[in-house]
């Protein structure tokens, strides 16, 4: 079946000022063709408001292959995150595999092999991994850290965002709200950015003068709905409980709010709750979450950029680029005016 497509080839012909030929063949197997060129398209795409890594096919050529790798616990986060680095592949001739995986020493022999096999160039790494497995990994390929970084590494670029900041930023907003019993609720620690979050976390309530209360800090073994609901309701039933949440995730805060409204806890009334990423939960929910919103997309084409700048000139300086985030303020931490 021929697919369908919302624009017109000979209209994105005439914006790119190639012919629709080429038009065709860079939505279809884009290796064909020279990278100026695709670039061109691409720009015509966006001048109409479509993202041209939802229609491009990319289609592998030797040595022109990247790697992304994320932790299995896949969520819209690192969806946005993706199609940042395959816009960026696609504009510099790149194919990009997704692989959902761990990496640890049961699973790197096959890693290896699948590198090796079909000539990856380069790596874009979501997930923790060690550092002797790191080493072993930058061995073969050139690699970048996104989410998990390590801004100490001579020999790995890496993206991240102002972690510390926005979390210290998001408690001193609950702080101007009136709110002093405040808890804290993320994934495993061993991801860089949930440990960094944690501490701006705790240095703003120290900041502030308020003791933190140690049960009030979960920490989850993935983003899980149900575990998130669960700790909630477990914390909520106590006599003594927060009147404010911070959470790592607006699947976390939405958890957090349904778990409020059984025990028939109003927010932002009863408890004022903050969420992190800015993804669909944030407005989808009720009431909408104020949250932290993270340049996704930006961070998967910085990553593919670096990438494919190390693999095109491997003398390349190592660089760690730290991106901005901002509090988008919405019902969950606003209260209701009286009239």
């Amino acid at each position: 079946m021929r697919r369908q497509y919302p624009f017109s080839f000979s209209e994105i012909a005439k914006t790119a000022g190639v012919s629709t030929a080429t038009v065709s063949r860079v939505m279809n197997d884009q290796s064909t063709v020279k990278p100026h060129l695709v670039e061109k398209v691409c720009q015509a795409l966006r001048a109409q408001g479509i993202n041209p890594g939802d229609y491009i096919v990319q289609t592998p050529s030797s040595g022109k292959l990247l790697l992304f790798v994320l932790p299995f616990d896949f969520n819209s986060f690192f969806n946005e995150i993706i199609k940042g680095a395959k816009a960026s592949a696609i504009q510099h001739g790149y194919t990009m595999m997704i692989l959902q995986e761990h990496i640890n020493s049961n699973t790197f022999p096959a890693f290896e092999h699948l590198i090796k096999s079909a000539k990856i160039s380069g790596i874009i790494c979501l997930n923790h991994v060690n550092a002797q497995l790191m080493r072993a990994l930058c061995s073969l390929v050139p690699v970048v850290q996104c989410c998990d970084y390590d801004l100490e590494s001579k020999t790995i670029s890496s993206v991240s965002l102002d972690d510390f900041e926005m979390a210290a930023a998001a408690v001193n907003h609950l702080v101007s709200q009136g709110r002093k019993k405040i808890a804290f609720m993320s994934g495993s620690l061993k991801y860089q950015d949930n440990a960094v979050r944690q501490e701006g976390y705790l240095k703003a309530l120290q900041t502030a003068g308020i003791r933190p209360t140690q049960r009030w800090i979960i920490n989850l073994p993935e983003i899980d709905y149900n575990m998130a609901f669960s700790s909630a309701t477990q914390l909520f039933s106590q006599t003594y409980r927060p009147d404010a949440f911070l959470a790592i995730s607006d699947l976390y805060a939405c958890a957090i709010i349904n778990a409020a409204r059984r025990l028939r806890l109003r927010v932002p009334e009863d408890l004022m709750v903050i969420g992190y990423d800015n993804v669909d939960y944030a407005t989808i929910s009720s009431p909408q979450i104020t949250t932290i919103n993270t340049p996704k997309h930006q961070m998967g084409y910085t990553a593919s950029e670096l990438l494919i700048d190390r693999i095109q000139n491997p003398g390349s300086s190592i660089q760690h680029i730290n991106l901005q985030s901002e509090l988008i303020i919405r019902e969950s931490t606003t209260p209701k005016v009286t009239p």
